[in-house]
């Protein structure tokens, strides 16, 4: 007898948006406590991103957007900085280096109030659209409809599917090393992949069959890394 599927835990449901969790008075009052404190926090991190931001395109590309997104920049300072993303004299990372720049270009682009009454994390998310008219249309739908920074990144991605596009994904030897040790501790002990099996099966055949899919054209993918990557 097979045995049962394990069942989606608690907080694996919140992640996927389960439904609200029933809590008692003093419960909803740290909870509200907490939401209050959450936005204070936000606003105060976008403040500081975007300040950052706006900093950049006028003092390292002199208020120049069409500079600050050219993804071959040779500005010097730019291509120091860039080095230095993540280092000990830049304790920050070279992803929020590249949003907070791209942001503040688009914001001098894009006049739009749909796009200036996002969030930054939302901005964020348009980016990878590239050019300013993409980011506006795509800015007016996600405003109309109120979408999450979560839905945004999924319309994105079918907006850029759709171009014939795939999301770039910057790549490093040390990054790939990390992505590959990632996928090493999921596929790499015998207990993960039993449960990974265990909650396939509660997916549809054709799901099922795509997920399958996708492990074994990792497989080929990653075979044919390792010869170019070896020199054979």
């Amino acid at each position: 007898m097979p045995s049962q599927a394990p069942t989606p835990t608690a907080l694996t449901r919140a992640e996927h948006g389960g439904a609200a969790v029933h809590l008692s008075t003093a419960e909803r009052a740290v909870l509200a406590e907490a939401l209050r404190r959450g936005e204070d926090l936000r606003e105060e991190l976008e403040a500081k991103v975007l300040g950052y931001g706006r900093w950049l395109l006028s003092s390292v590309f002199d208020d120049d957007a069409s500079a600050a997104l050219d993804g071959k920049s040779q500005n010097p300072v730019w291509t120091e900085l860039v080095r230095r993303g993540g280092g000990p004299t830049l304790r920050i990372s070279r992803t929020l280096l590249y949003v907070a720049v791209k942001i503040a270009a688009f914001d001098k682009r894009i006049t739009d109030q749909a796009w200036r009454g996002l969030d930054s994390g939302r901005k964020e998310r348009l980016l990878p659209l590239g050019d300013a008219a993409a980011v506006r249309k795509a800015a007016q739908h996600v405003s109309r409809f109120d979408l999450s920074q979560a839905k945004t990144r999924e319309y994105v991605t079918e907006l850029m599917a759709e171009r014939g596009k795939a999301r770039q994904v910057r790549a490093t030897p040390a990054t790939l090393g990390t992505r590959a040790r990632r996928v090493t501790d999921i596929l790499g002990k015998p207990a993960q992949v039993r449960r990974m099996a265990q909650l396939l099966e509660k997916l549809p055949p054709k799901e099922r069959e795509a997920v399958v899919g996708e492990v074994k054209r990792l497989r080929e993918v990653l075979g044919e890394a390792i010869r170019v990557m070896e020199g054979r």
